[in-house]
């Protein structure tokens, strides 16, 4: 039981549930909020409570065994136009308490733009033996490429051994970010795992894009985009891709972000894919959602995340704890969103 309660504490810690939003004041024309709720997955009882002012926290259905899902969403007391305007941000650690460091990725930067990832010795020294496994998410390519590296400077000093890994790890980087911009989730590269299994960070983000409910029914261009991506983004849409790191069971985890922003007819969606992360899970994505209501604003997530983890003895356990984590890491988010606007109480 420790073992599972442990790689269930990784995977919700790890699902850093960031709120980044584009608001505008008004909401065009838009279907019944209520309507809008249910759609997400809550019951009338939820709702109501929502009501309330209380956060809710709720189940998703999950459509594979290595899947971890939930939502909320919750009701502030607070205009539309000032809960977009704190959140208005591309830096993921408003809500994301987690992040340790961030950056911005774009095609002309290069592998510069990741000059400030820098792997301790601990890390250099496990990438020098990487195996296929769990300890790094890596591709058989990729695997094959440190190794070679090793041998080349099998006898250089330790500092230029450092300096040629840490290169070659941010390379891989951004050669993981260039792949899923020029061909979007087709191109994301397997992680080679034992037995000569693989895991493929592409077919369970195709499976979260597409078990999203309330994209394809208030938003079916979007929709549309986000599973064929990189087909063009609908008109009022602007994107980002980012990368973060976090400090995961004493570890450095670097996770690579594709952000998205919609204009929903007057309220605001927003997607977060996470196409690559350096352990402990393999992919994620949010949906995020910004509408007025009342007289403040309702703020609805959803996550979907995969992690091999959850897979296996005792996955029923696994999934109940996972789930558990995410719902406190969620309530965390909110009571934070609370402190910075400082009018939710």
């Amino acid at each position: 039981m420790p073992g599972i309660v442990k790689h269930a504490a990784i995977i919700a810690w790890l699902l850093g549930v960031s709120f980044v939003v584009n608001g505008t004041p008004a909401f065009a024309e838009q279907p019944a909020i209520e309507e809008i709720l249910s759609v997400l997955g809550m019951n009338k009882a939820q709702i109501n409570e929502l009501a309330q002012r209380q956060p809710i926290v709720y189940d998703l259905s999950e459509g594979r065994s290595d899947e971890i899902a939930a939502g909320i969403a919750w009701y502030l007391p607070v205009p539309l136009a000032k809960v977009a305007g704190q959140l208005r941000t591309d830096d993921p650690n408003l809500l994301d308490v987690d992040v340790t460091a961030h950056g911005i990725l774009m095609t002309h930067g290069k592998a510069d733009a990741l000059s400030p990832v820098v792997l301790p010795s601990e890390e250099i020294e496990a990438l020098l033996d990487a195996e296929p496994g769990g300890q790094f998410n890596l591709s058989s390519d990729e695997i094959e490429n440190f190794r070679t590296l090793k041998r080349i400077v099998n006898d250089t000093p330790d500092e230029a051994i450092r300096d040629a890994i840490g290169q070659r790890y941010r390379a891989m980087l951004f050669d993981r970010f260039e792949a899923y911009r020029r061909d979007g989730t087709y191109a994301i590269a397997p992680y080679a795992r034992d037995n000569n299994q693989s895991v493929k960070p592409s077919v369970e983000l195709d499976q979260a894009a597409n078990a999203s409910v309330i994209l394809a029914r208030y938003a079916p261009a979007l929709h549309k985009a986000w599973i064929n991506y990189p087909a063009t983004l609908p008109p009022r849409t602007n994107e980002v891709f980012q990368w973060v790191e976090k400090n995961v069971q004493n570890r450095p985890a670097f996770i690579l972000r594709h952000h998205v922003n919609h204009d929903w007819n007057g309220g605001e969606l927003v997607l977060t894919r996470e196409f690559y992360a350096s352990h402990s899970y393999n992919a994620s994505q949010w949906v995020t959602g910004c509408l007025a209501y009342r007289d403040g604003t309702v703020v609805f997530q959803q996550v979907r995340s995969y992690a091999d983890q959850l897979s296996g003895v005792a996955t029923d356990v696994r999934h109940l704890i996972g789930r558990k984590l995410l719902k406190n890491k969620m309530l965390k988010s909110f009571e934070r969103l609370c402190g910075v606007l400082r009018h939710c109480h």
